[in-house]
């Protein structure tokens, strides 16, 4: 497979336009086929002669799936990768066009619930406070901004947060993972440079950060320091680097070479429940234990257990990827999947958690699959099959 995109990822964000601005009939759900339980989002083409769709898929465990018949062309409505999905509903911002959308597909077509005017923020992460409060963050013009947006009917409230001001030598916010627990919100965050002409040998902020926010005041408590590692998650509308688990505590990784950091490892913190400090028992230097890998996503499969997509060593964020296991409640390195090198770029959300089983995304040289894990057997079975032409799979979601 060719490699989808070169550029940084926020050059990209803003050159995506929404094209069009229309409302539909308020639905309850929303589904790519009546009756599916999962989707995907896949890409046709090499960049910049891209297109994209939803299609649908009857089962992970096998079969084939196809865009003849059966793809949502998001093209010009909605850019494919930094789609957040809750309950078969798709939601997009993008500040380059100005505007926030609620999307759902039917009868083959995306449709527009409702689009609203929203410059406020280049968005880059978010999370669910309840099923109807989504809240997201973002940079815009050098302030660390937030919106609360209640997505029944599309309702925004927008502020600013009271984050450590920019370092001299930088321009903006980079925000990393973002999690609520408890009434409170835990976003992490650097400074990134807006000098592209040093690309890629840009500045490296040493040290970051993870705010701890009240959420019913938005007032920000602390910011938490950490420098043994930069980079703490990466953008999460496009893969997950973080999750709460059963004991409510709060696990992230990071990503250094996220802010162009080519030097620092990629470690596992947590943040235990009931405390809003950064374990200082714990440090889990995923890098060393796994040839020097970074880690820019990670899923939680269970029982202390997280699937994490590492990629090699290097300054390319978007060379050959590969997926392991890792205890995290423990930190330490199981295994590396026998999986296809995944040659598919950063920005993938390749994994479905279900009844205890990782389903597995893998944009491999040759055929492309949906894998089954089972970690209480450490069995990996192929599963469902892309064909038909399809260049990378940038997405699967499970609806409902």
């Amino acid at each position: 497979m060719k490699r989808l995109f070169n550029l940084p990822a926020s050059i990209l964000m803003i050159a995506f336009v929404l094209l069009s601005i229309s409302g539909c009939e308020k639905r309850n759900i929303g589904n790519v086929e009546e009756g599916t339980k999962y989707s995907a989002i896949l890409c046709v083409g090499s960049w910049p002669n891209t297109a994209y769709y939803i299609s649908s898929i009857s089962s992970l465990t096998g079969g084939t799936i196809s865009l003849k018949g059966n793809g949502a062309e998001m093209t010009g409505k909605v850019y494919a990768q930094d789609v957040i999905q809750r309950d078969g509903f798709y939601y997009h911002a993008n500040a380059g066009s100005g505007r926030l959308g609620k999307y759902h597909v039917e009868n083959g077509v995306l449709l527009i619930d409702k689009e609203i005017p929203f410059s406020y923020l280049n968005w880059s992460s978010y999370t669910w406070v309840d099923n109807n409060t989504l809240v997201i963050f973002g940079d815009g013009k050098g302030e660390a901004r937030y919106a609360i947006i209640k997505v029944d009917k599309m309702t925004i409230k927008t502020g600013k947060l009271n984050l450590n001001p920019i370092a001299n030598g930088f321009g903006a916010y980079n925000i990393g993972f973002a999690e609520y627990r408890s009434n409170k919100l835990f976003l992490a965050y650097t400074f990134t440079s807006t000098d592209w002409t040093q690309y890629p040998n840009m500045p490296v902020y040493a040290k970051s950060f993870v705010a701890v926010i009240d959420y019913a005041t938005m007032g920000v408590e602390k910011s938490l320091e950490e420098s043994r590692s930069t980079g703490l998650g990466g953008p999460n509308v496009y893969a997950p680097s973080s999750f709460v688990d059963e004991n409510n505590d709060l696990y992230f990784i990071s990503d250094p070479v996220n802010i162009y950091d080519y030097n620092r490892p990629s470690a596992m913190y947590r943040i235990k429940a009931g405390t809003t400090e950064i374990d200082p028992t714990y440090y889990f230097n995923f890098s060393a234990a796994s040839n020097n890998e970074k880690a820019p996503a990670m899923w939680y499969i269970g029982n202390g257990k997280a699937i994490i997509r590492s990629r090699i060593a290097g300054t390319s964020i978007d060379t050959d990827h590969y997926f392991c296991v890792v205890d995290a409640r423990n930190g330490t390195f199981i295994k590396k999947l026998d999986l296809p090198a995944d040659k598919g770029e950063r920005m993938v959300n390749g994994v479905i958690v279900e009844d205890g089983k990782a389903f597995i995304a893998v944009n491999a040289a040759d055929r492309d699959y949906i894998w089954q894990y089972d970690p209480a057997t450490d069995k990996l079975t192929k599963g469902v099959e892309f064909v038909g032409g399809i260049d990378y799979i940038l997405r699967i979601e499970k609806l409902k």
